[in-house]
């Protein structure tokens, strides 16, 4: 009884709080061009923060780029979220960290380019 309880009161609380989260909120959106969105963490496909990508918000972590179809296809980088990233070379956070601090666009270096598999903002 009292697990039917605890479930339905989650269940409310989750649905109040999906109804309330504009769908500009999204965690992860994709963009074109270089048409990065104020307040995110934006990942471009090519040099010079062009070529469209995915876009984070704070408080994101993504283990595996490529659920999102961004695995390895990083170029340049663009941090407008407030808050200091990481990207990985492998999925699950691992094979070599680096800091995206906030107020920061960075090209990436010829042996860093397409290498990004994991991203987290916020969480440390």
């Amino acid at each position: 009884m009292r697990r039917s309880s605890l479930l339905t009161a989650a269940l409310a609380l989750a649905a109040v709080l999906t109804s309330a989260t504009p769908a500009h909120a999204a965690p992860v959106i994709t963009f074109s061009g270089s048409d990065c969105p104020a307040g995110r963490l934006c990942l471009f496909r090519a040099y010079d923060f062009t070529g469209g990508g995915i876009a984070l918000s704070s408080h994101t972590e993504l283990y595996w780029l490529e659920i999102h179809g961004f695995n390895d296809q990083m170029s340049s980088w663009s941090n407008k979220s407030g808050v200091t990233c990481m990207w990985w070379n492998n999925a699950l956070d691992s094979g070599g960290g680096h800091e995206m601090r906030s107020g920061y666009r960075v090209n990436l270096p010829g042996h860093e380019n397409d290498t990004a598999s994991s991203v987290r903002c916020d969480f440390f």
